[in-house]
């Protein structure tokens, strides 16, 4: 009986050992990424938490702030021959549950990458890839208020890191943008918002260095054939246009952890807001016939994000942004959105941090709205690192809010629909990998 089974022990190990070679090999081309962030809160008056952010604003900044939760799981296979051609697949999905503040539970499942990339055919540019596809393509975001102020993600296909000289790097894409029910932050879009699909050539050329850092230009030329559309404030149309965008950016890294990403764009016609998709523009009031006038968008926007690991005591995120929106309307169609945050993070070890954020939304409507929103957060936390964005990270926090009195019945309507003042406090996770 002994040796029946040590005979049975053998086989396992040589099953393990000598046959599944190319299994072992197959799992180790295997790609497995993803992010996820979930919690539970409530307000001040122990109902579920309403979330604080200014009308008109672009975002919100996030800690303690964000009412939902959202997952993304990225699923990919690379392999490489003989010759050193890769070949890549990728394959992404999304859940995202809000907070109900009823007995309606939604929750919203998405694709929102699928695609294939290839490279390392040419000797002497063995960095071009090739990609075609559903893709997030030359995102960026500020971490501090989640905000994706560019985001080229969506169908299509180019060609990437064409070399010149030994830095400097090119991208070319062809994209239609992807329409599904989720923001590029994970929420899902509001009521009566819509998403509209353009066509787009982008240009980036990236990587050049300059002042210790890397300097990067977007050119975009967009498409819109124009659309019909029907919500409930009524229907109205949304007239074909093109329009231009150019960009710049500025990456500075740190010696001790972190960057300064500066980055300014003006764009115009279906081309302004920086993105592959056509998206209803902020402060824009539809009244049934109405045509959204397109050729008449203009959009400027300059921002700076600081993240710094400044000791293994000290961490900071700080940010700055100002935006004019033109949003096509002959009437209240000129809108100012000034933002600045700051987040400082005290290492009280290195598992365990006090976290801080404070931010300060201003925003105008011609002739509308106008007002501030302040929000300031305090949240414990445990992380694995004391570096600014260690993940997995566990947090309680307590969020207060204060806003002029515009604002009133705007910001957290549903928690505090007569004031200019609000209170959350919750637990939350939040990790990537």
């Amino acid at each position: 009986m002994k040796t029946a089974s040590l005979q049975k022990l053998l086989l396992f190990f040589l099953f393990l050992h000598v046959l599944p070679a190319g299994l072992h090999s197959q799992i180790s081309d295997f790609l497995f990424g993803g992010y996820m962030r979930s919690g539970f809160g409530l307000d001040g008056k122990g109902h579920p938490m309403d979330v604080f952010r200014a009308p008109n604003a672009e975002a919100k900044y996030r800690l303690g702030n964000e009412a939902e939760a959202y997952m993304e799981t990225m699923f990919g296979y690379r392999n490489e021959d003989e010759n050193h051609v890769n070949f890549e697949t990728f394959i992404r999905f999304a859940f995202v549950t809000p907070t109900s503040k009823s007995n309606a539970f939604t929750t919203t499942m998405t694709v929102r990458e699928a695609y294939v990339r290839m490279g390392g055919f040419l000797p002497r540019q063995k960095s071009l890839t090739f990609w075609a596809g559903q893709r997030y393509y030359n995102r960026h975001d500020n971490h501090l208020n989640d905000f994706w102020y560019r985001d080229m993600s969506g169908f299509g296909g180019g060609v990437e890191d064409i070399a010149f000289g030994r830095n400097v790097r090119l991208a070319v894409a062809l994209l239609g943008g992807s329409i599904d029910e989720l923001q590029p932050n994970g929420n899902v879009y509001p009521e009566n918002y819509f998403v509209l699909n353009k066509t787009t050539l982008d240009l980036y050329l990236n990587s050049i260095p300059l002042w210790g850092g890397k300097l990067a230009f977007t050119v975009d030329v967009s498409r819109f054939t124009g659309d019909s559309i029907v919500t409930n404030e009524g229907p109205f149309s949304v007239e074909s246009s093109y329009g231009w965008s150019v960009g710049v950016f500025h990456v500075l890294p740190f010696e001790k952890g972190g960057q300064n990403t500066f980055n300014v764009v003006y764009g115009t016609g279906a081309a302004e807001n920086y993105k592959a998709t056509m998206v209803r523009p902020l402060g824009l009031i539809i009244h049934p016939g109405d045509v959204v006038r397109t050729k008449e968008m203009r959009r400027f926007r300059i921002m700076n994000d600081l993240q710094v690991d400044f000791s293994a005591r000290f961490s900071l995120m700080a940010l700055a942004e100002y935006q004019k929106l033109r949003n096509g309307m002959p009437e209240h169609g000129e809108l100012d959105w000034f933002s600045m945050g700051v987040r400082p993070i005290w290492h009280l070890s290195r598992y365990f941090s006090l976290v801080a954020e404070l931010g300060m939304d201003h925003t105008r409507q011609e002739g509308m709205l106008s007002g501030t929103l302040g929000k300031f957060t305090l949240a414990p936390q445990l992380s694995p690192q004391n570096k600014l964005l260690s993940r997995p990270a566990l947090r309680a926090y307590v969020t207060w809010a204060v806003w002029s009195d515009d604002f009133v019945g705007s910001v957290a309507p549903v928690s505090f629909p007569d004031s200019h003042q609000g209170l959350s406090f919750g637990i939350q996770m939040e990790t990537w990998w």
